[in-house]
């Protein structure tokens, strides 16, 4: 496939590497900044709501695992969506992904600037002001995106080394102060057990699952990690352990001994501090010291987080960018780190907004945990469907399948819609964001992504698997003499192993008006025509699809079938369409069908064997460059062909910015920038222009028809051009708004 894209990052984390970024993003942060709003809800049950989170996690890192090891590319949750679905709902999945890892950073640097705070007020009395918070998280952000622009991923791995010996420190010395408690203190501490009830548990669930966010991150990267089959696998449970183990161990010794000495237990009293409740406790148990530590370790905790989340957010979006999905700008990889700044620096400027927005520490990981459950919900939904569409892939297989994706789906996608209803302020704010990108996506990266898309499925056969699809090509056929031609077109352009081609032919028979002799007659005529279309089949060892139907009108007929099958495309064959011979045929099949429609405009001798050189004249923007990218690289991959890109000029047409258009648009389609051309069109007929450049060429593609609401017509230029070509003519016309489902 031509290398069009920017290159990736370097591999450079190891299993060591990959797992501290999991660590990093995983511990501390999380407990620090929630464990008062789990206790609040949950009571002493906010130790069971961390365990559960942690095997629901476990549940959806296996299927995370195997599908990074089969798709180790940077994008996470977002290239599994793309793998297995359109390019719409992937922009979906990787939109509300971007903007999950934002609310998360948001979340981590206000946490980081609380602690900061709560530091300030403890060590010399100042109370700050209320713009501190929001200023602070600000500037914390701009930090991180300088250390990450600096080192790339790994950068700050040293800070969760150092925080895992501070939570190691608040631990060990808690259960010290435990065992010299008198006997029964655990009981008395964590009794009721289930005091808030289950709705409490699951309440507590939801405001903390974000808590166990960060193992994802690890297939993020997953462009700049050594051996990737094996070591993601590896890193992501290592750090869901060590997680885990941290969680429950910082939470048991806070609900046991981090109450006042003597008073009400930690559960009554933690749960107002709000997010300075581990500090609280720590200070409960361990005096000065105990404060000191925790103020430590959640500087070091909220910043790890918060630089390894923006490290995730911005892969996302320069994965996104790379299938233009968002801007190409965020795409490409700079510096010695060969990190991708540019979508390094808007989601940091996306997070400072967040933060300047909300301001709320628990709206803003409500709405953080609500889209990493979906999202981790649509992951355990493509971990099945890559098993049922495409077998084992990956070198790490997840097990008990099917049941463990179906575990995950069911319990994210439960938690999910709790989480929803109890937290309404969060929905609003996920509602309002896949507004936004719904709307972005329509009027600006809609057509560039569907070209990306369309272009690589064209080149990869196991992608057009993974998306569960059998794309099939129609052939209305009417002369046995130009059978051969066209379905040997028709299975070039047809996806190997995957793609089907049908052969249709109609003759024409009216039970009310003609005799049965006539029928029989259109009968052998029609069976003439698929008897060559066979024989064609046979000698290129391809299998066979045909049909023949009586029908009093043609068109009609293809319709109905078109309607029926949902073709992909349907291919026509005509031999004199710029002389206007059959526009009429065609203008009712491009009116009345929702598929792709490709015209082939050649001899009746013509052979897609001699094809070595292909002209693609384009104008300034082109609805048709999805279908023109799909025939392109399936014309590529058929066969040793070049490819040049034809523009002109229009009058008072900036040339500067028709190159960088032209550039653009080169890099969608596949085609080198070598072979661009752009030629002023004043004072001259374009018609002229482009015939000239056909007779260097062995085919010309290219779109033809307007649109008014879902009706195309074709018009008179596309006509003039190809009665002008001196070379076999391809004209295309994409579909509208698809009513009916590509197979």
């Amino acid at each position: 496939m031509p290398a069009t894209q920017n290159a990736g990052p370097e591999r450079r984390l190891n299993l060591a590497g990959a797992t501290l970024v999991g660590v990093g993003a995983m511990v501390g942060a999380g407990i620090f900044v929630l464990c008062g709003v789990a206790v609040t809800h949950a009571g002493p049950a906010a130790l069971a709501a961390f365990a559960l989170n942690g095997v629901l996690s476990l549940i959806t890192a296996a299927s995370f695992a195997e599908l990074s090891s089969a798709f180790p590319e940077s994008g996470g949750s977002y290239v599994f969506a793309r793998k297995v679905f359109p390019i719409g709902g992937a922009f979906a999945a990787g939109w509300v992904l971007w903007f999950a890892y934002v609310a998360a950073c948001a979340l981590y640097s206000l946490g980081f600037a609380s602690f900061m705070a709560y530091g300030l007020r403890a060590a010399i009395g100042v109370s700050v002001a209320g713009w501190f918070l929001p200023v602070t998280a600000c500037v914390t952000a701009a930090v991180a995106l300088g250390i990450l622009a600096r080192k790339g991923a790994g950068a700050g791995n040293w800070i969760s080394i150092a925080k895992l010996a501070a939570f190691l420190i608040l631990i060990v010395a808690g259960l010290a102060v435990l065992a010299a408690r008198p006997a029964g203190t655990v009981s008395r501490s964590l009794t009721p057990f289930f005091g808030h009830g289950v709705g409490g548990l699951f309440m507590a669930m939801g405001f903390t699952f974000i808590a166990l966010e960060g193992f994802e991150i690890i297939s993020a990267i997953g462009e700049e990690v050594k051996t990737p089959e094996k070591t993601i696998p590896r890193a992501m449970f290592l750090s869901i352990f060590i997680a885990m183990v941290v969680y429950t161990g910082l939470l048991f010794v806070v609900l046991t001994v981090g109450g006042e000495p003597g008073g009400a237990p930690a559960y009554e009293t933690l749960g107002q501090s709000g997010d300075s409740a581990v500090a609280v406790a720590a200070g409960n148990y361990l005096g000065w010291f105990g404060g000191v530590v925790v103020v430590v370790a959640g500087l070091l905790s909220t910043f790890s987080a918060l630089a390894a989340t923006l490290l995730a957010a911005s892969r996302v979006s320069f994965s996104m960018a790379r299938d233009r999905a968002l801007p190409r700008s965020l795409a490409h990889v700079t510096g010695r780190s060969k990190s991708p700044l540019a979508a390094l620096v808007v989601s940091t400027l996306v997070v400072m907004i967040v933060i300047s927005v909300t301001g709320n520490v628990e709206v803003t990981g409500a709405a953080a945990s609500l889209i990493f459950l979906i999202s981790f919900g649509l992951t355990n939904a493509a971990g099945l469907l890559v098993r049922l569409r495409a077998g084992t892939l990956a070198a790490f297989r997840a097990p008990l399948y099917p049941a463990l994706p179906i575990i995950g789906i069911t319990a994210c996608s439960g938690l999910a819609l709790f989480q929803a209803i109890v937290v309404p302020e969060a929905s609003a704010v996920v509602l309002v964001w896949i507004l936004i990108g719904a709307i972005l996506y329509r009027i600006s990266f809609g057509t560039h992504a569907r070209t990306v898309a369309a272009r690589a499925e064209a080149w990869d056969a196991e992608l057009v698997k993974l998306r569960g699809r059998t794309p099939l090509v129609l052939v209305p056929m009417a002369n046995p003499d130009r059978a051969e031609p066209l379905l040997r077109f028709a299975y070039a352009l047809a996806t190997p192993g995957r793609g089907r081609v049908r052969a249709l032919t109609v003759g024409r028979f009216d039970p009310e008006a003609d005799s049965a002799e006539d029928g029989e007659l259109a009968y052998r005529r029609a069976e003439a025509v698929v008897q060559h279309a066979v024989s064609t089949a046979c000698r290129m060892r391809k299998s066979f699809e045909g049909a023949v139907l009586l029908a009093p009108g043609v068109t009609d007929a293809i319709a109905r079938v078109a309607a029926e099958q949902h073709p992909e495309t349907v291919l026509v064959g005509m031999a004199n369409m710029g002389e206007g011979g059959g526009v009429g045929l065609l203008s009712e099949i491009l009116a009345r069908t929702t598929s792709d429609i490709v015209v082939l405009n050649a001899p009746q001798a013509w052979s897609l064997k001699g094809v070595r050189r292909i002209l693609v004249p384009v104008a300034g923007g082109s609805p048709h460059d999805p279908l023109r990218a799909r025939l392109i690289g399936s014309l590529i991959r058929d066969g040793n062909r070049t490819v040049r890109l034809l523009r002109i000029l229009r009058a008072g047409e900036d040339r500067s910015t028709a190159e960088r258009e032209l550039r653009y648009r080169a890099e969608d389609l596949g085609v080198p920038e070598q072979d661009c051309r752009i030629e002023s069109g004043q004072d001259r007929d374009p018609v002229e222009i482009i015939a000239r450049h056909s007779a260097e060429a062995d085919l010309m593609l290219m779109g033809f028809g307007t649109r008014t609401g879902r009706r195309r017509l074709i018009g008179n230029f596309a006509l003039r051009v190809v009665a002008a070509s001196k070379c076999p003519v391809v004209a295309i016309a994409e579909a509208p708004v698809r009513t009916l489902p590509r197979r």
